[in-house]
């Protein structure tokens, strides 16, 4: 099997930046490109402008293709596959038109996928490629060891991309360390951050934050849904798992959720350097509520001693998220008294302080870690602990199944 030099992929684009005709030209300038192979499909007219650049000489390395969609033929009409541009809107656009016009030119074409794989194998000259050297391999040789594909079957398609473990010949790795070193040289917050940012963490302020927030956030009390449900699942006779997966399901925009839509809104208002009170009147113009804002037991005369705590681990910091929270904070709690920071709202701010000052952080890479609920994981790692709790306490108890009374049912209908 010959060394890949490079490869791209073409979707079907709505406004595509790059043609294949851009790839090929590429290919022909580039020296450690040999020989141009290309898999294309039915539908558009992209392999009549590489036939073009044959006949204009400006194409004259050795291509090898294959051509998909031959099936469209078997269909009275020419079917759509995949997206909108993979359907033969004319014959010149099926896939054996394109075939008949490449072979023409003088491109190898296969009749076959098997095919189009044997004239890949049959590229001339198998090529030594040196293959970086394992960590296992590192401590067993003194250099790295090399590999010659001789075979398409040699290379396996890989099922799975992972960053953050492995578990090769028996040696369990996390972020390229093994195991048992990783636990033994770092605390539970520190281990936490890094697996959920994909990467060892830089700073000591994150792995205290994030120790501090999945300790405080471990459990709630039974009054709230996802504890209820765990407690009802566990006295039906339900399992560990079945009971804590209970729970885990009530996690989302009304509970549990709330951290990474504070987040998202602390780093909305802040990039776009919306000013505090411009920021209020748009939700309240909306009536929209402002996550990481209100609660129902402390006010401003009465203040959360943990939202207190979570603002600390900012000191020292520009602290341009909390900074901005506590602005907004001022302007809620004139209009209500209860509309304070609240601990989502703070872990939320502060989090985003720490990533973005102690861990160099992006704003587009902020963003993406709110795409991907990276906050509303912290609240579901230490808050499993809670629920979990609450299942075995149940089982300690031995309460029987759970039933509401006619009392507590409220006939809706009539009201």
């Amino acid at each position: 099997m010959p060394f890949l030099s490079f490869s791209l992929s073409f979707g079907g684009d709505r406004f595509p930046v790059s043609a294949p005709k851009d790839a090929f030209l590429a290919a022909e300038k580039d020296p450690s490109t040999e020989t141009i192979v290309y898999f294309g499909e039915l539908g558009g007219t992209d392999e009549y402008d590489v036939i073009e650049l044959i006949q204009s000489m400006k194409l004259t390395k050795k291509i090898i293709c294959y051509i998909a969609g031959t099936v469209a033929e078997m269909f009275p009409t020419s079917p759509q596959f995949g997206h909108a541009k993979a359907m033969a809107a004319s014959q010149k656009e099926t896939a054996r038109a394109k075939r008949d016009a490449l072979s023409a030119a003088g491109v190898t074409v296969a009749e076959s996928f098997s095919d189009f794989v044997n004239a890949i194998r049959n590229i001339p000259s198998p090529i030594v490629i040196s293959k970086p050297p394992s960590a296992r391999e590192k401590s067993e040789q003194k250099s790295s060891k090399k590999y010659i594909i001789n075979d398409m079957e040699d290379r396996k398609h890989a099922l799975i991309s992972t960053s953050i473990s492995q578990d090769v010949g028996g040696r369990p790795t996390v972020l390229g360390e093994d195991l048992l070193e990783f636990s033994k040289g770092h605390t539970f917050g520190y281990i936490v951050a890094s697996i959920f940012l994909g990467r060892k963490i830089k700073s000591k302020e994150l792995e205290n934050f994030v120790d501090f927030v999945l300790k405080l956030l471990v459990d709630h009390g039974p009054y709230v849904s996802g504890a209820v449900n765990t407690i009802i699942a566990s006295r039906a006779g339900r399992d560990l798992v079945s009971s804590l997966s209970a729970g885990l399901l009530t996690i989302g925009p009304r509970f549990g959720g709330a951290i990474n839509q504070a987040a998202n809104s602390w780093l909305d208002g802040v990039t776009s350097e919306v000013k505090p009170d411009n920021f209020v009147e748009k939700f309240a113009s909306q009536k929209k509520y402002i996550s990481g804002i209100g609660h129902r037991k402390y006010r401003v005369d009465l203040p959360d001693p943990r939202v207190s705590e979570l603002v600390s681990y900012s000191q020292g910091l520009a602290a341009k998220f909390t900074n901005f929270a506590k602005s907004v904070e001022k302007i809620t709690v004139a209009k209500k008294g209860n509309l304070i920071l609240n601990v989502d709202g703070a872990i939320a701010a502060v989090m985003l302080d720490i990533l973005s000052e102690k861990e160099g952080l992006s704003t587009q890479e902020l963003k993406q870690l709110v795409e991907m609920e990276f906050f509303n994981a912290l609240f579901v790692l230490s808050r499993s602990v809670g629920f979990i709790g609450h299942f075995l306490d149940q089982k300690r108890l031995d309460e029987g199944i759970f039933r509401l009374e006619e009392e507590h049912v409220a006939d809706a209908s009539q009201e």
